[in-house]
């Protein structure tokens, strides 16, 4: 979610400054969740490197989770046209399968004309254990594409609804970002649904709710703060509301057993007189919509209630990795939340 990321969160800004100061490196290694930015990059790296005129001749780009050792090969010892460089892509490249010694080779000896990207498939990180991952970041340029940092994310938000004739407020964009997220290309859809419904020329909060749609998190953000206010049917709604959409029971659980984590931690912060921003700190909450939003949920649960709550997680976590049918795994959620409402009636 918007705002959890912040301390760790690229630089985009500062990364395409390195490479307009510095030339394109010869070797760069690229992942993380922030697909729209790596995609970005990608463009602007090749654009240093080709010009559009040339792409067809020294532009080259391989697809796959392993690629054929003989085409990368061919494509790192092409000569650029024109004295200019050679830009490859492996696209989708998992390089925790690439074993072969003599494609590990053939990254350790890139031409000094040649510009190599390595883009992993979504999901997937690079295994710091394995000796070509070590080669890659030793020799190359890694990065982690992250979620941005609030303020960076909140100006391309604004800047996106500008683009469509439309004003947003802060208020509007937190709830957005609490909503569908903190990744672009999440955003993305959203932002143009909302532009589509909202009959103004300013978006506002209730714009938002009407058609941004919900991730996991924020559905079990809403179903535990109803229940920490009493609102059973409405704790009963979101978990349907889960259980409708496309997230796996197993996906729902996590989610829910994060935000109960969360709610105790900042709970226990409440009982030791911890203020807000020793929250925001230990749980990395960059919005201040968010911080808010769950320091007033926690303050209505006791910490027993919250004790109990992720024993009961911990338990049915348990019991449906064993059974493991879906149907089995869907009834321990409903009954999962039925014993959340139980302990908040008894705290």
């Amino acid at each position: 979610m918007a705002g959890f990321r912040d301390k760790n969160a690229l630089d985009y800004a500062a990364l395409k400054r390195e490479l307009k100061t510095n030339g394109p490196a010869n070797l760069y290694l690229l992942w993380g969740p922030e697909d729209y930015l790596i995609a970005d990059f990608v463009n602007t790296l090749r654009d240093a490197c080709v010009s559009e005129d040339m792409r067809e001749f020294d532009a080259k780009r391989l697809n796959g989770p392993v690629p054929d050792v003989r085409d990368l090969e061919e494509a790192l010892n092409a000569m650029p046209f024109f004295g200019g460089r050679t830009f490859v892509e492996l696209s989708g490249c998992d390089v925790n399968r690439c074993r072969d010694e003599a494609a590990a080779k053939l990254f350790a000896d890139i031409p000094e004309w040649c510009t190599v990207v390595i883009t992993l498939p979504a999901g997937v990180s690079p295994d710091g254990r394995l000796s070509l991952v070590k080669q890659l970041k030793k020799t190359g340029r890694a990065v982690e594409f992250t979620a941005q940092e609030r303020d960076v994310l909140h100006r391309w938000i604004r800047r996106r609804f500008d683009a469509a004739g439309k004003a947003i407020d802060r208020e509007a964009i937190e709830r957005l970002t609490f909503l569908s997220g903190d990744l672009m290309n999440r955003l993305i859809p959203e932002i143009e649904k909302i532009c589509a419904y909202t009959k103004g020329d300013r978006v506002t909060v209730a714009d938002v709710d009407a058609v941004a749609h919900h991730i996991p998190e924020a559905s079990a953000f809403e179903m535990t703060d109803c229940i920490s206010r009493g609102d059973y049917d409405g704790a009963a709604r979101y978990l349907a509301e889960l259980l409708a959409g496309d997230a796996e029971p197993v996906e729902i659980m996590g989610a829910v057993g994060w935000q109960m984590r969360r709610l105790y931690a900042a709970r226990v912060a409440v009982e030791t007189g911890k203020n807000e921003p020793f929250v925001r700190d230990v749980l990395n909450i960059g919005s201040d919509y968010q911080l808010r939003r769950l320091m007033d949920s926690a303050r209505r649960f006791s910490l027993t209630a919250l004790t109990n709550d992720l024993r009961h997680i911990a338990e049915y976590s348990m019991r449906t990795r064993e059974q493991g049918a879906p149907m089995e795994e869907t009834e321990a959620l409903r009954e999962l939340l039925i014993r959340f409402m139980m302990e908040s009636r008894h705290a």
